[in-house]
C-alpha cells in the first residue's frame, strides 16, 4: 500500500513538473501571436501597394502562401513581389510550424492539468 502510494505520487510530481517545463515554453506563445500578426499585417500592405491587389486578395495570398496551400490563383508580377514572396514562404514556413507546435503544446498543456486535477482529487478522498 505504502509502496503503491509512493509510485502515485512519483507519477504526480513528473506530472506537475512536465506541466512546469510546458508552461516555460509556452510564456512565449502569445509573442508568437503577435508575430504572425504582425507578418500577415505587412505582407497584406506589401501586396496591395506592390502589386496593386486589393486588401481581400492581399490577406488572401499571404494566408494561403503562409500556409503552404499555394493555389496558384495570386502569383507576384513584380521581381520584388516576387523576391518578398520567396522570404514569406521561408519566414512562413518556419513561424506557421512553430505556431502550431505551440498550439499543440498548449493543448497537451490543458490535459495534463485536467489529469492532475482528477489525481488530486481522487488523492485526497
Amino acid at each position: 500500500m505504502s509502496e503503491s502510494l509512493n509510485n502515485a505520487n512519483k507519477t504526480i510530481a513528473k506530472k506537475e513538473e512536465l506541466v512546469a517545463e510546458l508552461r516555460a515554453q509556452l510564456n512565449n506563445f502569445r509573442l508568437l501571436a503577435v508575430v504572425v500578426i504582425m507578418i500577415v499585417t505587412i505582407s497584406t500592405w506589401f501586396f496591395h501597394v506592390v502589386e496593386k491587389w486589393d486588401w481581400l486578395d492581399s490577406v488572401y495570398y499571404v494566408v494561403v502562401t503562409i500556409a503552404t496551400v499555394g493555389y496558384g490563383d495570386y502569383t507576384p508580377k513584380t521581381d520584388i513581389g516576387k523576391i518578398y514572396a520567396i522570404c514569406l514562404i521561408i519566414v512562413g514556413i518556419a513561424t506557421f510550424g512553430f505556431f502550431a507546435q505551440q498550439l499543440l503544446k498548449r493543448q497537451q498543456l490543458r490535459a495534463l492539468e485536467r489529469q492532475l486535477g482528477r489525481t488530486e482529487k481522487k488523492k485526497q478522498t
